[in-house]
C-alpha cells in the first residue's frame, strides 16, 4: 500500500513558524546569555512579529482561493490572513505597552515575551483551521499562556486571584467546548468542518439531534472566551487583577481569535441548526450589549469599565455573526473591519492607563484622571480620541465599524436587533464621555491624592510609539476607510 502524505503549503505556514521560532529564540537567549536586557528581548519579539506580518502580507497577493494544508488542519485564505494581520498588530502593540509598564521591570522579561509569542501562535492556529481539534489545541496554547500572564507578578495578590479565577473558569469552559466537539464528531463522524457540512447536507438534522447539543456546548465554550453574556463573569475581575499590559493583550487578541473560530464554525455548519440557533445568537447579542453597557456605567475603576466595555463590544460583534448566518456578505467583512478598529482603540486606551502611572504605580481609578487635560495634555487627548471611537462617534473608526455591522444586520432583516444595538450605543456614550469630562472639567487632584497625576509630561518611547500608532489608525480608519474596508470585504469569503 502506497502511503499518502498530506499536502503542505509551506509559504502559508511561515507566519506561524516565525512566531514559534521567535518564542523559542527569546527563551534560549534569556536562558543562556547573561545579558538579559529587557530592551533587546522586546526588540527581538517585535522583530519576530514584524517578520510574521511580512510573511502574511507577502502570501496574500498570490492567494486566488486559498490553500489547505495537512488535510484541513491548517487553512490559509483571505479570512485567516486578515485575522493573522490583526492578531500580529495586537501582539505588536501589546509588547510595546509591556515594555513601557514599569511594574513589569523586575519580572523576568524573557518568559513574558515568550508567552506573548506562544499565545500569538495559538491564536493564529485557531483562526487558520477548519478542524475542530486544531481549534481546541490552539485555544489551549493560548489559554495556558494567558493563565500564566494574568498572574505574572507573583507577589501581587490581585494578580494571583485573577490568574486562579481565569484558570478555573477557563478550564470549565474548555470542558464544554471539547464535549461539544465530541458530540458533533459522534453525530457527523468527523472533526473537519467541511466534511461535517457535507454529512449534514446528506443527513437532515432531525435524524441526529446530537449535532444541535454539540453546537450548543461549543457556543458555551467560545462564548466564555469572547466574554459574552452569560459567560462573562470572569472578565471584570481578571481585567482588574492582571497587569495592565496583559489586560490590554487579552482584551483584543484572544477575542479576535475566538470570534474567528466562532465565525468559521457558524458559517460552515451552523446553518444546519435552523432558526432556533439563530434565535439563541440573537438573544445572546442583545443581552451582551445591554449588560455590558449598563454595568459599565457604575464602574469607578477604569480597567473594570473597559472590561464591561469589552463585553458590550462582543455583543456588537455578535450582531455581525447573526447577520452573517443569513448569508449577508457585508456582515463578515464588517466583522473583520470592526475587530481591526476595536484593536487599535482598545489597546490605545490601555496604553494611556499604563503611561499615566507614576513611579511604577498604576492609576486605575477614574478619579485619578481628574485634570489630566491640563497636566498631561498628550495622554488626555489620546484617551479622548479612543473614548469617542469606542462610543462609535464620528469621525473615528468606531463609527464606521458600527455603521457597517448595523447596515449588514438591517439588510439581513434584523431591524429590532439593530434598534437594541443603537440604544446601547447611546447608553455607552455616557460612561465614555464621563472620562473626558473628568479629564477636562475637573480640577487636578480632585478625588485623588495630591501629585497623582500632576507633574511634567513624561511618556516612554515604547508608550509613545504605541499611542502614535493607535491614534493614527483610529482616525485614519474613520476618515479614510475605503481601502481597508474593501480589503475586509474581500476577506469575508471563507474557504470551504
Amino acid at each position: 500500500m502506497t502511503p499518502v502524505f498530506p499536502v503542505i503549503h509551506w509559504p502559508y505556514l511561515l507566519p506561524v513558524i516565525f512566531v514559534v521560532l521567535g518564542a523559542v529564540a527569546v527563551l534560549l537567549w534569556d536562558t543562556f546569555f547573561r545579558s538579559r536586557d529587557r530592551t533587546f528581548l522586546a526588540a527581538l519579539t517585535l522583530t519576530t512579529l514584524a517578520a510574521a506580518g511580512g510573511a502574511t502580507l507577502s502570501a496574500l497577493p498570490g492567494l486566488p482561493g486559498g490553500a489547505v494544508s495537512f488535510g484541513g488542519m491548517f487553512v490559509f485564505d483571505r479570512f485567516s490572513g486578515f485575522v493573522f494581520i490583526l492578531i500580529l498588530i495586537a501582539s505588536f502593540i501589546s509588547v510595546l505597552i509591556a515594555a513601557a509598564q514599569m511594574s513589569l521591570d523586575e519580572a523576568p522579561a524573557g518568559e513574558y515575551f515568550a508567552l506573548i509569542l506562544f499565545a500569538t501562535s495559538g491564536m493564529m492556529l485557531m483562526a487558520g483551521t477548519r478542524n475542530m481539534l486544531m481549534i481546541f489545541i490552539g485555544l489551549e496554547i493560548l489559554s495556558l499562556s494567558l493563565y500564566v500572564l494574568a498572574g505574572y507578578l507573583r507577589f501581587d495578590l490581585r494578580g494571583n486571584e485573577a490568574a486562579l479565577k481565569y484558570f478555573l473558569l477557563g478550564s470549565f469552559a474548555a470542558g464544554f467546548l471539547l464535549f461539544g466537539m465530541a458530540m458533533i464528531y459522534g453525530a457527523a463522524g468527523s472533526v473537519d468542518l467541511a466534511r461535517i457540512a457535507s454529512h449534514l447536507h446528506s443527513h437532515p438534522l432531525s435524524r441526529n439531534p446530537a449535532f444541535m447539543l454539540g453546537l450548543g456546548f461549543i457556543t458555551v465554550g467560545l462564548g466564555f472566551k469572547v466574554a459574552a453574556v452569560p459567560f462573562n463573569m470572569w472578565a471584570p475581575d481578571v481585567y482588574e487583577g492582571a497587569p495592565t499590559a496583559v489586560t490590554a493583550f487579552m482584551s483584543v487578541g484572544p477575542k479576535a481569535a475566538a470570534f474567528a473560530a466562532f465565525f468559521r464554525i457558524v458559517l460552515m455548519v451552523g446553518g444546519y441548526a435552523g432558526e432556533n440557533f439563530i434565535a439563541v445568537l440573537w438573544v445572546m447579542a442583545a443581552l451582551t450589549m445591554t449588560v455590558g453597557n449598563l454595568v459599565a456605567i457604575w464602574q469607578a475603576n477604569i480597567k473594570r469599565m473597559l472590561a464591561f466595555s469589552s463585553i458590550a463590544h462582543a455583543g456588537y460583534i455578535l450582531v455581525a455573526l447573526v447577520a452573517a448566518q443569513r448569508g449577508e456578505a457585508l456582515a463578515t467583512g464588517g466583522f473583520l473591519y470592526y475587530l481591526l478598529v476595536y484593536s487599535f482603540m482598545n489597546l490605545g486606551a490601555f496604553c494611556v492607563v499604563v503611561a499615566s502611572g507614576r513611579g511604577g504605580e498604576e492609576r486605575t481609578r477614574i478619579a485619578d484622571f481628574a485634570g489630566m487635560g491640563y497636566t498631561r495634555p498628550v495622554l488626555a487627548a489620546a484617551m479622548a480620541i479612543f473614548m469617542v471611537s469606542l462610543a462609535g462617534l464620528p469621525p473615528t473608526g468606531g463609527f464606521v465599524a458600527k455603521f457597517y455591522i448595523f447596515s449588514a444586520a438591517i439588510k439581513a432583516g434584523y431591524v429590532w436587533l439593530v434598534v437594541v444595538a443603537v440604544l446601547n450605543s447611546v447608553i455607552s456614550v455616557y460612561y465614555y464621555l464621563r472620562l473626558i469630562v473628568v479629564m477636562y472639567m475637573q480640577e487636578p487632584g480632585a478625588g485623588v491624592d495630591e501629585g497623582a497625576v500632576a507633574g511634567p509630561e513624561r511618556v516612554s518611547s515604547y508608550a509613545f510609539a504605541a499611542l502614535l500608532l493607535a491614534v493614527i489608525a483610529t482616525l485614519e480608519l474613520g476618515l479614510f476607510p475605503g481601502a481597508v474596508i474593501e480589503f475586509a470585504l474581500r476577506s469575508g469569503v471563507l474557504l470551504n
